[in-house]
Formats: structure tokens, sequence, C-alpha cells
């Protein structure tokens, strides 16, 4: 059963496309026609969908098509027909607690998700705003109270500051349907909430983090907002807010994949990343290759910004996207560790995350510079002896997610060094395990994968013994990356072990796994669970290179201790010391130290540039 309408059909939506339209001018007439082609096929099915007798789609979805139908000119009458049917979805009863709400799905109650009406909704304001003059009275009248309830449904509920790409969807929606219906107490509330974000922003950086799925989300509803308000000063700042989200986007661009590298708060792609941010990178003329296929929604949205113009992000932003080297500094949250480190090269990026974020993120990765479409190597503490995101369950509001295992951990890195430790503690509660393992994903399809010195096949299946000892090392063109597991708890009267597995032969990714438990099924109730990760990367142009990065990743020196409940680690490799230490009572971080200098954090920060300076001050 698909619970998501998922856009197969929007694979390739946007070949052709480089800039948006601002820069339409410097192309041929008609240079939009085929993926105008591609946007009327989708919105012409979705609309073939509703008029089914068993029609079950993803109710954002039907106002999505409705605006690219409008947006391409097209008979009025399928998108009011789609709008029609999303409306016929609605609570429209004001005594219900659920008034003007939307399901998520048609046809699915068992999908609770109370983001729905901020999704479905967000397309209604442009579409009002943009389109009224081509749309039936009696189209304008039926709509009004259906639009009206969806204010009351967005307003009333509540969103946190610090889940960024609904709260910007909500006051996105609050500035247009309020604008669109004339009701002031709506505006009020998004000027009122967009400062709001603001302040937090300022102070504590983007919550919801260079994720590749969200992060577009939160710049299309910024965009959405500035393009159509008629308030100036909220134009202004919403126009800031822009050129911050950009400089991140550009800032976090890798070009050896052509894609935002990690670390990341949210990725329902385990092995590799969500397309979401390759459209933005697309239509901004940064990344070369057309984007893969998304969310019908998400695609939509970004291609009705992409004609409509509008903010454009400088040249000296997009600049930023090619800097051959960088250092992107950036916190996350006001509580001691929820900040992140990324180190870019034109061969590789490597980055680390010091706080879990959830049960999606990506807090530890590094990325190789190839042609060949490689997975990313990252850390993901797994139960489902499968860490791969395969394994699916389903979260709070029914959606089927790939899921990691939650954690504690400490992280420092110095550029191309980086050192991790973890306590698995918080994943033992209201667990069952038949197993519990610690694992770091590695690219198969690389030029050379080795361990302890000989080559393996990364290219068959293969189970390699290894121990805390081993190191690891994946060589793809002028990029070499050392990976290694150095220490592990057991749990249940176990001892840990070490394994370099590729379970199947065409599997892209292989892994090395730490088990902390195998066996029957059973809770485990260790007060911790602790594992030790290095990871050095270089860049290796030659031979020589090589060898000299292979002897330094074998004689890094290590040592650990644990004294009153603070397990301390310090990673010595030539002149830089990295040290972190996690209060295992408390379950925090005790320490962490960069060639004896405690470690710094800065809001957004790029090559020692204060990025926060781009937004409105209060």
């Amino acid at each position: 059963m698909k619970l998501h309408c998922r856009a197969g059909l929007f694979a390739g939506l946007m070949i052709g496309i480089c800039v948006r339209a601002a820069a339409a001018d410097t192309r041929a007439p008609g240079w939009l026609d085929s993926i105008d082609a591609r946007v009327m096929s989708t919105c012409r099915k979705m609309d073939r969908m509703v008029l089914e007798t068993n029609a079950q789609p993803a109710v954002r979805d039907l106002t999505a098509c409705a605006l690219g139908e409008l947006e391409l000119g097209e008979n009025p009458a399928p998108a009011e027909r789609l709008m029609r049917h999303a409306f016929a979805l609605q609570n429209m009863d004001p005594q219900s607690p659920e008034y003007g709400t939307v399901p998520w799905q048609e046809g699915h109650a068992e999908i609770k998700d109370a983001n729905a009406i901020e999704f479905t909704m967000l397309p209604v304001g442009p579409i009002l705003l943009n389109f009224s003059n081509r749309l039936s009275a009696e189209f304008l009248k039926e709509a009004t109270p259906h639009v009206r309830a969806g204010i009351a449904a967005v307003s009333r509920h509540p969103v946190r500051v610090t889940y960024s790409n609904i709260y910007l969807m909500k006051i996105c929606n609050l500035l247009l349907l309020g604008q669109a219906v004339g009701d002031a107490e709506s505006l009020a509330e998004g000027r009122t909430n967009l400062d709001a974000w603001l302040d937090w922003t300022r102070a504590h950086g983007i919550s919801e983090y260079d994720s590749p799925t969200y992060t577009p989300v939160q710049v299309d509803c910024v965009a959405l907002a500035e393009r159509f308000t008629s308030d100036a000063a909220v134009k202004s700042k919403l126009r800031a807010v822009l050129d911050y989200y950009w400089s991140d986007l550009a800032a976090n661009y890798f070009p050896g994949t052509m894609a935002m590298a990690a670390p990341a708060s949210r990725n329902y792609d385990f092995l590799q990343a969500d397309q979401n941010a390759n459209y933005e990178y697309y239509l901004a003329g940064i990344r070369a290759e057309p984007p893969g296929g998304t969310l019908i929604s998400d695609a939509v949205r970004c291609w009705f910004l992409a004609r409509e113009g509008g903010y454009w992000p400088s040249k000296e932003t997009i600049a930023l996207a090619a800097a051959p080297e960088r250092v992107v500094r950036s916190r996350f949250g006001a509580l001691t560790g929820q900040d992140r480190y990324l180190y870019l090269t034109r061969d590789f990026a490597i980055g680390s995350a010091s706080a879990y974020y959830g049960e999606q993120d990506r807090s530890i990765a590094v990325e190789v510079a190839s042609a060949k479409n490689l997975p990313t190597i990252s850390f993901v503490p797994d139960r489902f002896d499968g860490p791969f995101g395969t394994a699916r369950t389903r979260d709070r509001s029914g959606h089927p997610k790939p899921t990691h295992l939650p954690f504690i951990s400490a992280t420092v890195q110095d550029k191309g060094m980086l050192l991790a430790i973890f306590d698995l503690a918080p994943a033992l509660k209201d667990r069952q395990f038949t197993n519990l393992a610690s694992n770091i994903l590695l690219p198969a399809g690389v030029e050379q994968l080795q361990i302890n010195g000989p080559p393996v096949n990364a290219r068959a299946r293969f189970v390699v013994s290894a121990n805390r000892d081993s190191v690891v090392i994946v060589r793809e063109g002028k990029a070499a990356v050392a990976a290694r597991l150095f220490f592990a708890d057991g749990c249940a009267g176990q001892k840990p072990v070490w394994e370099l597995r590729h379970e199947r032969a065409e599997d892209p990714a292989a892994r090395l796994v730490v088990y902390h438990y195998r066996g029957p099924e059973r809770g485990l109730d260790e007060k911790n669970v602790r594992c030790g990760l290095l990871l050095m990367a270089e860049q290796c142009t030659n031979e020589e290179e090589y060898s000299a990065f292979q002897e330094s990743a074998a004689k890094v020196q290590l040592a650990e201790s644990t004294n009153e409940g603070v397990w301390e680690v310090r990673a010595t490799s030539g002149d830089t010391v990295l040290e972190a230490g996690l209060d295992l009572k408390r379950g925090r971080i005790a320490l962490r130290r960069v060639n004896g200098m405690d470690w710094e954090t800065d809001v957004f920060n790029v090559n020692g540039r204060d990025m926060t300076s781009l937004l409105p001050q209060p």
C-alpha cells in the first residue's frame, strides 16, 4: 500500500532550468516549454486521479497541482476542481476542536499529521493573490470560508520556533492567507511569529539545520512570503532571511557530489541525500546536473518560484559554493553540543555535530568527490543488523520512516581529523534487542577499500574479522578516509565483536561494525553502552602521499580513561590533539578541546566570517 504520492512523475522535472526567471532574458524563447509539459502532465494525472472512485491523493498534492495548472495559464476549471476536492476533505464544523484541519492523505485515517494543514494551505495564498482574476466568482466565494477555516487551524496549531520548516510555513500561511481574505489578526500573528523566529535564529542558529529534505522547504516558504506580501517592512526582513539561508546553502555545497554536505538534522536517505536541496542548487546554477525526483508538492513549489522570479541570491553568495576550502561552523540550539562543524575541500567534505537531533539525523559524515553515486560515510547506531535505512518504523503521526537509535555524544574536529565518542544508553529504554551495533557505513564502489593494509574486494560479499585497533581506509580519486571504531562496550555479559562486512555484493555500502550485543530477544539494562570513533580525511594526489596517510592513520595515539563517571578520550596525530569527554552519570558533554583549547562555537561562520550579520537586527 503506497502511503505517499511520490514524484516518479517528477523525475527529471527540472531538466532545462539552470537559473530562475530572473535570468530568463538570457535564454531563447521557449526555454521552459519541455518542463512546462512535464508539469502539466503531472497535474493532469492528479486531476484524473481525483475523478476516480477510490482516489487516495496526498491532500497537499491537490493544492500544489492546482498552483501548477494556474501558473501554466491553463483553463482554471481543473485547478478549481482540485481545490474543491481538497476543501471537501476539510473539517468545517466551527464547534469541532479540529475545525479547519485536513487529513494528510485521503483514505488513510491512520496517518494523523497535524502539519497537513500547513502543507495544504501553502499554495492557496499564492493562488488567491496571483490568480484570483482567472478564478470564477463562484469558486472565490466558495473558497473564502475554507481559507478562513484554514487560518483558524494554522493559528491554533502549536508549533515550536525550533521546528523550522513548519514554523516558517505557518508564518507564510498567516501572512499570505491573511492578506488574501483581509484578516488583520492573521497578518499580525504572522509578523509576530517572524520576529520571534528572527530573535531565536540570531542567538541560536537554524534549529532544523542543513537538512537536504527540509532546508529547501524553509527557503521556499520564506521566498513565497517575500514574493507575495504587500507589507514592505515584512518583505525587507524576509529578503534578509533569504540572504542568510542562501549563504548557508552555498557554504555547505560540496561540488564533489553536487549536493549539500552533512551533518544534517534530518535525512530520510541513510546512504545518500534527499533530492530537495538539489533542486535549489540546480535552479541557482550552482549544480550542473538536474536533480532526481522528489515529492510532487516540493517540486511544484520550487518550479513555481523559478518561474515567478523575485528574490535571487547575489553573486557573492553563490560564490561561497565554489570556495576551494571552507570551514563552516554553526549552531542549531541553545544547549551545549548543539553545534556543527564542516570542513570542505575539492576532494572531500568531513563534518560533525555534537548533539543528537532525531532518528533521521546524520551527525557524523564524510563525502568524497566522485563521478559515481557513492554513499556517504556516516555513523549509524542500529538494532536491526541493517543500518542502511531499509527497515522502516511508523512515527507517532503514522508515517513509515527509516530510523536509527538515539545516543549522547561529544565530537571534536580539526579540519580533516574527527574524534567522536558516544553513549547509546538512551537507546535501551523500552526496547527489546536481538542486536545492538554501532556502524560506520562505507561506500562499496570506491577505487580501494582496505583494512589494516591489505585491500578487500568491495564488489563482492565478505565478512572480515576486525578489532578495536583495525583501521579501514577508503580511497577514491584524490581523497583518502580512514575510519576506526577504537572502543566499545559489550552488553548482557558479551564482549564486543568487530567486523568489516558487505552482506550482499550488489549493496552500495559496506560497514565497519562493532556488535555490542547479538542473541535472543531481551531488554538490556546496562547503564552505559560506549563507542569511540576516529575519522581522518586527507587529499592524496600520488602514491607517496597515500602511503604517508596510511602510516599516519595507523600511528594515531589514543588514550581513554574513566574517572568518577566521566569518560575522557584523547587522540594525537602529529601536532594535532583532540580531546572529548562524556559525563556518563548525567548524560552530557564533559569536555571538548582542540590542541589544549576549549571548543568554541559560532551561530554561523564561514572561513572566519560572521554570517549572522545578514539577519535584520532588532
